[in-house]
């Protein structure tokens, strides 16, 4: 596990705070289709490896197959984490787009997740519950696309007013409205 987290913090270092040099590969075998993250962006470099790390052990409990992101896989995974402090308190909101292998948005899972008391820092109030909490959302949203059970394809009630706070929301590209391009 040490030598597995130290291969994939290397691998993504830089996509806490820029490019990434290497790449993200857990140790996992490959049973079905495959995921490589493409990046984590937003968190400070100590948060994003104790997520890295969380992956990793949740990827395994769901026998997902995550592989290097230099590699081919059949979903690319784009993650954003963002700390927001309202009232003296924290709130991490995450979304992770889903690319397919031609490159066109599969899915959308997003939600927030309160992580405590801000301080200084609103990053220092993340905690492993906290980012285990947006990994197994978010791997699970993953697996119910991948397994055609996603809560995106059963019938959607009207979205609410207003945004919910808690909780993951899942959207897929269909829901999307088409965009028209020009050329210049």
């Amino acid at each position: 596990m040490a030598t597995v987290l130290v291969t994939v913090a290397s691998g993504l270092g830089g996509c806490a705070g820029g490019a990434a040099s290497n790449s993200f590969a857990m140790a996992n075998s490959p049973s079905g289709p495959t995921i490589a993250f493409e990046s984590i962006d937003g968190p400070p470099p100590q948060v994003f490896e104790r997520m890295v790390g969380v992956l990793d052990s949740e990827s395994k409990l769901r026998s997902l197959s995550i592989v290097s992101r230099e590699g081919t896989a059949a979903y690319r995974v784009r993650g954003y984490l963002a700390a927001e402090v309202s009232h003296g308190r924290t709130t991490i909101a995450w979304v992770w787009d889903v690319y397919d292998q031609n490159q066109q948005r599969a899915l959308r899972v997003s939600g927030e997740e309160p992580a405590g008391k801000a301080g200084r820092d609103a990053w220092a109030s993340v905690d492993d519950l906290v980012l285990r909490k947006i990994a197994q959302a978010g791997l699970s949203g993953l697996a119910g696309m991948i397994s055609g059970t996603a809560p995106a394809d059963a019938p959607q009630p009207p979205p609410p007013a207003t945004p919910s706070r808690r909780g993951p929301a899942v959207a897929s590209a269909e829901d999307l409205p088409a965009l028209a391009y020009t050329s210049h």
